[in-house]
């Protein structure tokens, strides 16, 4: 399980649960009214899918005003135990409310099988994918939003499935990936001492691969954007810890290189001392500007 990254000083880590990529939506609420309905909490459920159809659960929460606004979306990494906070987490830490004081929708998305979404996980999948691809859509169709802004932030597993999102649409304005994985299929070399850290990295999900996918080849390789790194126009701001126990930081220079080649502006941020926790405030000093620059 890729795991355990703090935001807003407390860890957050969460999974990817999965949902047909059919898209058919359904908003679970009623109309808004003015700004200050905007800029309430709102908890709302979208259905994605046909036969049958599952339900995703997310939050957001707009800044004070008239708006158009840009968004970013957050997607959470693996969660653990009984009961599971899901997008809930940044409304609890406050990352929804901090995000729309800066002038952004702030949106978080519970991943099905995870806070109230309808399961399974399929550990990134392109099912989990098109969940989030279901809620982007529905918000690049209300007023309030500049549908040619929409930046998303992922965390561990969330960084993943926020990679594979933006393969499959070249109009993502901006990324922020912290401590994901990009290569689950690539034949690793136990005659080196990389390869074989990286085996022991790739063997730390291998009970999360074997539980959520039917482990073939070609599952592993459609949760793999280094495989799909020609398809990605997206800015990226990419951060890793040198010494992440969970994920290789060089597959985050690789694919800041794949997306740099395709003529957007990438970068990899590595830390030399950290492991897969990357410190709120040291991310910060990157990923605000980051955003600033490419969202407004």
């Amino acid at each position: 399980m890729m795991a355990s990254v703090s935001h807003h000083r407390i860890p957050m880590a969460a999974a990817l649960g999965l949902i047909c990529s059919s898209i058919t939506l359904a908003v679970a609420v009623g109309a808004m009214g003015g700004p200050s309905a905007l800029h309430s909490l709102h908890h709302e459920t979208i259905t994605v899918g046909k036969a049958p159809a599952k339900k995703v659960e997310y939050f957001w929460m707009a800044p004070r005003g008239k708006g158009p606004w840009p968004a970013i979306v957050f997607i959470h990494g693996y969660q653990g135990g009984d009961s599971t906070p899901g997008g809930k987490a940044f409304v609890d830490y406050g990352v929804l409310d901090s995000t729309a004081a800066r002038g952004y929708v702030g949106i978080s998305i519970s991943q099905p099988g995870f806070g109230h979404s309808d399961g399974p996980p399929d550990f990134m999948g392109p099912a989990t994918v098109g969940a989030a691809e279901a809620v982007i859509r529905h918000f690049r169709a209300e007023s309030f939003v500049r549908g040619d802004r929409i930046g998303l932030e992922g965390v561990s597993r969330g960084a993943t499935v926020a990679s594979l999102v933006a393969a499959r649409d070249s109009t993502i304005r901006a990324m922020v990936l912290i401590s994901g994985a990009y290569d689950f299929a690539t034949p690793l070399d136990s005659s080196t001492a990389a390869g074989r850290l990286n085996i022991a990295r790739r063997d730390y999900v291998r009970s999360d691969i074997a539980a959520e996918t039917d482990g073939t080849v070609a599952a592993l390789e459609a949760r793999s954007a280094l495989l799909q790194v020609s398809h990605i126009r997206t800015a990226a701001l990419i951060l890793n810890g040198e010494r992440d126990d969970r994920t290789d930081p060089d597959q985050a220079r690789r694919l800041a290189e794949g997306i740099r080649k395709n003529g957007a502006f990438a970068r990899a941020l590595i830390y030399p001392e950290l492991g897969h926790a990357i410190p709120y405030e040291m991310r910060e000093r990157e990923v605000e500007p980051f955003f600033q620059a490419q969202l407004k």
